[in-house]
């Protein structure tokens, strides 16, 4: 595999940061927002395991963002931010749906390439932002029932009103176009296989 570049230390940076959010909590004793820390560092380390074990490398912002999105929610329970800073969901919604939309562009980059389905710019664009919109739909799901069966989350009601709900919808709706209408212009520039070969040419899964 190739040696991490330069690109790659934000990510390892905002990584990071969720280990000090998880030493925040567990030195206020707050451990239950601890633990979801602990859980959250773990997701956020699955991407690197996947390419250490696969030798399959994704762009550098697909680490961040997961990492990111995963740092904005974790910190966002731990130190109340979602109670104290007013626009706080709004920017986890944002993040959070730029995240989901890369990686509903990177699922169907590999399954085009796995079932040879041929499929060109404009669909990819096209399921990137269904992809995105269908992540969000589950999730507010989830916030209802988290809403309705336990009284609501570490921070609050999940769900306080529709206004909240359609905002949150709105705010991955955006980030999932503009990540949609990103991945169209690359794949017409830099070429389909181009951007495929970049990740999988030292995996030993993908050889020819």
């Amino acid at each position: 595999m190739k040696k991490p570049d330069r690109w790659m230390y934000p990510a390892y940076i905002v990584q990071t940061g969720i280990i000090f959010n998880i030493v925040f909590a567990l030195t206020h004793g707050e451990f239950s927002a601890a633990g979801v820390g602990v859980f959250a560092f773990i997701l956020g380390m699955i991407p690197y395991y996947f390419s250490r074990k696969t030798k399959i490398v994704f762009p550098w912002f697909v680490y961040f963002l997961i990492s990111l999105a995963l740092l904005i929610h974790i910190s966002g329970y731990i130190h109340a931010r979602y109670i104290t800073i007013p626009n706080w969901d709004t920017i986890a919604h944002t993040v959070s749906g730029s995240m989901v939309a890369l990686l509903g562009f990177i699922g169907i980059m590999f399954l085009d390439k796995i079932k040879r389905y041929h499929l060109d710019p404009p669909f990819i664009a096209f399921f990137i932002v269904l992809f995105a919109l269908a992540m969000e739909y589950l999730w507010e799901i989830y916030e209802f029932l988290v809403d309705t069966f336990f009284g609501g989350s570490l921070a609050g009601k999940m769900q306080p009103d529709n206004t909240d709900t359609m905002m949150d919808m709105i705010f991955v709706f955006i980030p999932a176009v503009i990540i949609a209408v990103c991945s169209w212009y690359y794949l017409r520039k830099k070429g389909k296989e181009n951007v495929m070969n970049e990740m999988i040419q030292e995996s030993p899964y993908f050889a020819e």
